[in-house]
């Protein structure tokens, strides 16, 4: 039977499975994506990504790895590499959640006409972009910037590491900030203010494409066939998208990682001007050819779970035992760990009570973690004129019961959840088939892979329940904003 070998590139870990061509999972491992911090904040190592990649990749046994005919990456967006003449990399690279962009965007705020870069590049003006990213390494490391070759994704130089040939996909160039959406180019205009020349851009290339056969001493190291095809990837939720069939406007992917997100899959490119906008959601190219999606989400959805349990110094296996019952009062939390929508945002918990105990605290977290998605739905989905038929969450909160039944319940939407908890690497591995012609079409390999493992079904009692209290967290959405641009302000002016 032939394999499949998908590859994610995590935000905390780097994953890699083996898959049957049904959808079976053969071996898998996980790693943590090398990170270190520096004087700045955080970045990842590129090259040590892929020396720890190579090490697992020849850990797996012969009998895996002799059957797989290709492969294929997931990574988060926004992270950039600069390589050298010979696709080393020679610069840091901070990671997507990274803030020390933010004097540069507070710095060319003025300068940027928000409207003109939402229509051209999908993408409402944020620090965390590749276009402030590189400005920062122009700024701050000028003479490594300017030796830089060549600019490309963090999977853009694992997959050239493995091929030999660069590139970046389209999915991914939708996360930069100087992606021409609608021409499929890097914008010259948008490059010339970051002052990268165009020839110093990788190549673009849709999703799913091959680049060539894996590398002679590549293969030989890790003892993957020499025959393997190595094809282009797409940014993790748009993998996930592809591994739940969520490519056909309707199908919505919920994603609960790090980050949750929302993805729901276009026939086209939306018309819509940021001004418009009550909460700006993203767009651009999906990891399927000739689709499109619109992208939002809560940067530190899963996050902040882990965070609190941390705080309390309890497991995962707490959550599973939470009684289900939901608290009289509900403490309401804005979950803006890792930033939100807005340049200044910071989490908030609010409603406090001296009696409130720590299960009172978890279930708070996890209902507001619920209402803030629902806003960010109903935006996304009225200004985009989406009738949802279909909803799929995946990732590690779907383990997460009472969660789920509180996301349905206030989504009002049935929510299915497939037997795979890792999606990204399963749609990695599905764009690597449908590159090598083992599926005729994305439709196929999701009929062929997809198994199904629950169902939640919207309780219309809890529903009631919860919604006085999703009313209540909208009326003071604005507020905390407020506040939290307020000291944001404040601190920006004491720093002066």
């Amino acid at each position: 039977m032939i394999h499949l070998l998908g590859i994610d590139i995590g935000t905390t870990n780097t994953k890699i499975i083996i898959f049957t061509e049904n959808g079976e999972i053969v071996e898998e491992r996980t790693f943590p994506t090398p990170f270190i911090s520096d004087e700045y904040g955080g970045c990842y190592q590129p090259q040590e990504v892929f020396s720890v990649l190579l090490e697992n990749l020849k850990s797996f046994s012969s009998d895996a790895k002799k059957e797989v005919a290709a492969l294929s990456i997931s990574s988060f967006a926004e992270v950039m590499v600069g390589l050298d003449q010979f696709l080393q990399p020679i610069t840091k690279s901070p990671a997507w959640f990274d803030t020390r962009t933010d004097f540069i965007f507070h710095e060319m705020k003025d300068t940027i006409n928000s409207d003109k870069i939402y229509r051209l590049t999908g993408l409402s003006p944020q620090s965390k972009y590749s276009f402030y990213k590189l400005i920062w390494h122009r700024a701050v490391e000028p003479e490594i910037f300017q030796s830089v070759r060549f600019w490309t994704s963090m999977s853009g130089y694992v997959l050239a590491a493995l091929s030999g040939v660069l590139s970046f996909d389209y999915s991914l160039a939708s996360r930069t900030m100087f992606f021409d959406q609608h021409n499929r180019q890097w914008s010259q205009e948008l490059l010339e203010i970051i002052g990268v020349p165009l020839k110093k851009m990788s190549h673009l290339t849709p999703s799913g494409i091959v680049l060539g056969k894996i590398r002679k001493e590549i293969a030989q190291f890790t003892g993957l066939p020499e025959n393997l095809q190595i094809v282009t990837g797409g940014h993790d939720h748009l993998c996930a998208a592809v591994a739940v069939g969520v490519f056909q406007q309707g199908q919505v992917l919920i994603s609960t990682g790090t980050t949750e997100n929302l993805t729901m899959a276009l026939d086209a490119i939306p018309q819509i001007n940021l001004s418009q906008l009550k909460r700006s959601f993203s767009w651009g190219h999906h990891a399927i050819p000739e689709r499109y999606y619109g992208m939002s989400g809560i940067y530190s959805g899963g996050y902040s779970l882990e965070w609190f349990l941390k705080l309390v110094n309890e497991s995962y296996q707490y959550l599973k035992d939470l009684p289900q019952e939901i608290p009289k009062e509900v403490s309401l939390f804005y979950p803006y760990l890792l930033g939100a929508d807005y340049d200044g945002a910071r989490g908030a918990l609010i409603n406090l009570e001296g009696k409130m105990e720590k299960p009172d605290l978890t279930k708070s977290l996890i209902i507001s973690l619920s209402f803030e998605y629902k806003d960010l739905w109903d935006i996304m989905a009225q200004n985009l004129n989406i009738h949802v038929e279909r909803v799929t969450n995946v990732g590690g909160g779907t383990q997460n019961d009472f969660w789920m039944k509180v996301k349905s319940a206030v989504l009002n939407e049935k929510i299915l959840v497939p037997q795979d908890k890792e999606g990204s690497c399963k749609g990695a591995a599905i764009l690597a088939g449908l590159a090598v012609g083992l599926y005729a079409e994305p439709e196929d390999a999701y009929r062929r892979t997809f198994h199904l493992a629950k169902i939640y079904e919207p309780d219309p009692e809890l529903r009631e329940s919860l919604l006085p209290w999703y009313g209540l967290y909208i009326d003071l959405r604005d507020d905390i904003r407020h506040l939290n641009e307020k000291m944001k302000r404040i601190y920006m002016e004491r720093r002066k």
